[in-house]
């Protein structure tokens, strides 16, 4: 399968800044986290900064697998509204996911604040909206639900969105709180730079071929026959760790991504917030700190592994009239935008489960192995909390939280 294909945005504009060893020796430690993306790169974070000893490992160059092709929209909202998410796993529970979410987003700006580099994040708001007559209630309902429970919202009519949009909006839900951007490349480097001058040891083109559970640690075999062994591991492989479970824990998707050239304004668009549609499957849209656009969605099922989806070329015509569709849509999102023009298009797979939620903490048949599984749009809220909750695990301790996000939910 082709985790990411096309034109990268974020590697593009950032050339590799280090280059790590592979594995050349066998090598003991507390924690060895699998995966080099962002996902890895925040749970090192966490792991050394509470002192632990840890080695992070990818089979390919840190921060070349899915993370290139994030478009990193960072939301307290979740891929299952609030409304429904209730109707899922209860209303306090749901509550508690959207404010856990909402909380990562200061949690993450607390931790870039720490970094070297910016990372290109900064707070911004938000719009969740219908173009659907027919959707305005429901769009009101959620509005309501989310301020009942006291998040930091307004909601727009078609006459109130119009003063603010350029594009047709029946009803929509405003957030000035729980959103923000970031470049997460830059973002994955910062932090592996970081935990690295705190003890963190990384080792890439160290692909792991066999873990193998034991009472009292984890045996790791690579690719090279080079041995890990570690009291825990952390999987943090993204869609490549869906091996290790015989039943489905999510559906797989193809979405679709273009990015412009630097726009000089932004007539139509509301303090450049983050926009967000409820069609399924939705399309969005966000802003760069160089003033570029980044538009996405067109998902695509991609069923088996061996599917044309699934494997699809950045050359195929199905490729090509995705990236045609969304420019069309960003044409008449923003008629009043002078000289839009395409500089970046990129597709990448991602997955997403049956309640939005993600996977975080020990699966039964993999014992002493957490797993930090963020599928879904807020793969790096999720990540953050996944970084969070493991970071206890090791120590021994095991918050509440981890229940709402269990393998067996």
């Amino acid at each position: 399968m082709k985790l990411v294909t096309g034109d990268m945005l974020w590697t593009n504009l950032t050339k590799i800044p280090h280059q790590y060893p592979y594995l050349s020796e066998d090598i003991v430690c507390d924690v060895v986290i699998v995966g080099g993306g962002i996902t890895g790169a925040l749970a090192a974070y966490y792991l050394t900064q509470a002192g632990i000893q840890t080695v992070l490992v990818d089979k390919n160059i840190i921060g070349y697998g899915s993370t290139r092709a994030s478009t990193s929209i960072i939301q307290y909202e979740i891929d299952t509204d609030l409304v429904g998410l209730s109707a899922m796993v209860g209303e306090d529970d749901a509550v508690t996911c959207f404010k856990l979410c909402e909380k990562a987003v200061y949690d993450l700006q607390e931790v870039v604040n720490t970094l070297d580099d910016d990372c290109d994040f900064a707070l911004q708001d938000c719009l969740y909206y219908t173009h659907n007559p027919s959707e305005t209630k429901k769009i009101q309902k959620e509005y309501n639900k989310r301020k009942e429970h006291g998040f930091d919202v307004s909601f727009l009519d078609k006459n109130s969105a119009s003063d603010k949009f350029s594009f047709p909006i029946e009803a929509g839900i405003y957030s000035t709180t729980g959103a923000a951007r970031v470049d997460p490349y830059r973002l994955t480097q910062a932090l592996i730079s970081y935990s690295v001058q705190h003890g963190l040891k990384v080792y890439e083109n160290t692909e792991v071929d066999k873990i193998t559970p034991q009472d009292s640690n984890v045996y790791l075999e690579t690719a090279n026959s080079f041995n890990i062994s570690a009291n825990h591991v952390v999987i943090a492989a993204g869609y490549e760790s869906l091996p290790y479970f015989q039943q489905k824990i999510a559906d797989m998707y193809r979405t679709f991504t273009i990015v412009t050239e630097p726009i000089k304004t932004f007539d139509g668009w509301h303090k450049k917030c983050i926009i967000r549609d409820n069609e399924d499957p939705y399309t969005y849209l966000r802003t760069t700190g160089d003033n570029r656009i980044i538009i996405g969605g067109e998902d695509e099922l991609i069923g088996s592994w061996s599917s044309k989806m699934s494997n699809l070329s950045q050359e195929d015509a199905a490729s090509t009239s995705k990236y045609q569709r969304l420019e069309e849509k960003l044409i008449r999102y923003f008629p009043n935008i002078e000289g839009i023009k395409t500089a970046f298009k990129f597709s990448g797979l991602f997955g997403i489960t049956h309640d939005g939620l993600p996977y975080i903490g020990e699966a039964a048949h993999m014992p002493r192995c957490y797993f930090s599984l963020g599928y879904g749009s807020n793969g790096i809220l999720y990540a953050v909390l996944g970084g969070q909750l493991i970071k206890e695990l090791c120590l021994d301790n095991h918050p509440k939280e981890l229940s709402l996000f269990r393998f067996d939910r």
